[in-house]
């Protein structure tokens, strides 16, 4: 996909919560399901009782993939995300700093998602311009440059810790909206490259566009052969005019992504003349270099974008200098010992953390559901009236339909849940929509039987697979989301005929169907601490507004192009399709 347009406490449930009695309303739509003379295709819609809520901070440690950036959407605000990770050394036996090192350089590079197929050289410079992947913001403006913010890059000073032994298998737990711990202890660096606390940030480079007009560029970085003084080298080695591009030698390629210089005395500080035992081992590392904090700051107006971001494919890289020797060979104080070149990689890997900044709501009209990744929202279901049960607890329409279903030896063909957009909503928010949204079991914390038993997979786009199971979204003509449907075939069928019980379910937006795990909600005070939501909907920056069920049957003589009348036609409902035999 090619998208440019890719809070403290814990809200408690915010019920929108109406009840009204099971629809059915029956219409023949066709015989040759299964045997054209004995059987007749039905279909069937039952209300749903919807219940939207906030998901309030959730758990973003460790994520597989995590967004960094600023953007507004006028129906869900704005979201700033921020991340702090910790540091690797790579090929630590192979490290080698002798006498009087000092960095010439350093970077940061974290890869953007792109189509590698999609590669242009314009205007002939020789660098290559490409289509970017899953970088999000208003669709109204194409040019990437045009949506700044401020990137700031940051020592980390908080150590990230694996072990929590409050928690469930010992696993510590960070929360989205944990920045403060972060920004409390982050450290900048004086002129000198000395660590000062919350100083000025690492990435001082006098292009504004590195940090304080930071922009996501699709085209890719080049590193030239340089003779080591900063010349430019020809292909026979020869010193040429800077400006003579064509002339240059390209060293290295690499393909579009975040690169900032960093400050060079500060590494040389902290890195190159560390204690030798500090770089002997990954945990004595991480415990002195505690990583980097990358912080995000909108500037005026609704300009920014935000990027979904693999950090564990990111790295910095320290260019430096050291005496060739620890000795004078030739005896001679005044010959000057060689200087050779070296680098030192540090893996962007370890324990990371993502928080978000948000001022999200739920949608103001009582018949809409939001639906937000991150720390935002998700909605909980029934597909049977609660309020009216058995002595058994279970729900009156659901005992009906079994008694119904058996005595006229109906069988189910397909149950599906269909959400409807608002259009008029998404239509005017310029901004993505979600490709998918996901069901699963609320009560078990686990998907629905059938997003088990859809076994299809898509290797060119691994987010398309599991398309019986759906949730990709339907558009019309041109490109607006109207409406997602779910098959919950096998779920309907065990309700129904295997007397399962009848569990709440939920549904949310996802970034990636074949991530069924989840995530913590931090729990607000006196609530449990187990409370979970999708991961896949922590992953998503995007969301939607969609139309709940149970929305109450307009007044009879209503218009039909009315509000009413049509917030009624497109309520979530159930639609189940039965074969039964013919009577006559």
């Amino acid at each position: 996909m090619n998208k440019f347009a890719l809070a403290k406490k814990l809200l408690l449930l915010v019920s929108i919560v109406l009840f009204a009695s099971c629809d059915k309303d029956f219409n023949t739509i066709g015989s040759d399901i299964v045997g054209q003379d004995y059987f007749d295709l039905e279909k069937d819609s039952l209300e749903v009782f919807t219940n939207n809520f906030l998901t309030g901070p959730v758990q973003t440690n460790n994520l597989s993939v995590n967004s960094l950036g600023t953007y507004v959407d006028p129906k869900f605000g704005r979201t700033t995300s921020h991340f702090v990770t910790q540091g690797e050394l790579q090929n630590i036996s192979s490290i080698d700093i002798k006498n009087n090192p000092v960095a010439d350089s350093a970077w940061v590079y974290v890869p953007f998602y792109y189509d590698s197929d999609k590669a242009s050289d314009s205007d002939g410079d020789g660098i290559r311009k490409f289509e970017l992947d899953s970088i999000y913001g208003d669709e109204g403006t194409t040019d990437l440059a045009q949506q700044k913010f401020k990137l700031k890059v940051y020592e980390n000073g908080y150590f990230l810790e694996n072990y929590n032994p409050e928690n469930t298998f010992g696993v510590n737990r960070h929360f989205s909206d944990e920045k403060n711990k972060i920004e409390a202890s982050m450290l900048g660096a004086d002129g000198n490259g000395n660590s000062v606390l919350q100083g000025p940030y690492l990435n001082n480079s006098s292009e504004a566009s590195e940090n304080e007009a930071f922009f996501f560029d699709a085209k890719e970085r080049v590193i030239y052969k340089t003779n080591g003084a900063g010349g430019y080298l020809n292909a026979d080695g020869d010193v040429i005019d800077d400006s003579n591009i064509d002339d240059r030698v390209v060293k290295e390629r690499f393909p579009p992504g975040i690169w900032l210089n960093l400050n060079a005395k500060y590494f040389t500080e902290k890195i190159l003349k560390a204690p030798k035992d500090m770089l002997s081992s990954q945990n004595a590392f991480k415990g002195y270099f505690k990583g980097l904090y990358f912080q995000v700051e909108a500037l005026s107006g609704n300009q920014g974008a935000l990027a979904m971001l693999d950090f564990s494919k990111g790295y910095i890289r320290v260019n430096y200098k050291m005496d060739s020797s620890n000795t004078d060979n030739d005896n001679n104080p005044a010959t000057p010992i060689p200087r050779v070149r070296r680098f030192i990689q540090i893996k962007l890997g370890g324990n990371s953390v993502n928080f978000f900044d948000t001022n999200h709501a739920l949608p103001t009209n009582s018949n809409r559901i939001g639906l937000k990744g991150g720390a935002g929202s998700v909605a909980h279901f029934d597909l049977f009236d609660l309020s009216r049960v058995d002595d058994n607890g279970v729900p009156t329409d659901l005992r009906e339909l079994r008694e119904e279903v058996a005595a006229k030896n109906w069988m189910i063909n397909e149950a599906n849940l269909v959400f409807y957009v608002d259009k008029a909503e998404m239509v005017n928010s310029k901004f993505v929509e979600p490709n998918r949204i996901y069901v699963y079991d609320a009560k078990n914390k686990r998907p629905v039987v059938d997003y088990f038993t859809d076994g299809s997979t898509n290797s060119s786009n691994p987010k398309l697979s599991k398309m019986g199971f759906g949730g990709i979204i339907e558009k019309d003509a041109a490109g607006h989301g109207v409406k997602y449907k779910i098959r919950i075939t096998d779920h309907m069928k065990n309700l129904i005929f295997k007397d399962s019980t009848n569990y709440t379910l939920g549904v949310s937006v996802t970034e990636n169907i074949n991530v069924s795990t989840n995530a913590y909600r931090k729990p607000a005070p006196g609530e449990q601490a187990n409370e979970i939501v999708p991961l896949g909907s922590v992953l998503s920056p995007l969301g939607t507004i969609l139309y709940k069920g149970n929305i109450p049957q307009p007044a009879p003589n209503t218009p039909g192009n009315s509000p009413e009348a049509m917030d009624y036609k497109r309520r979530l409902k159930l639609e189940i399709y039965y074969t039964k035999p013919k009577l006559d």
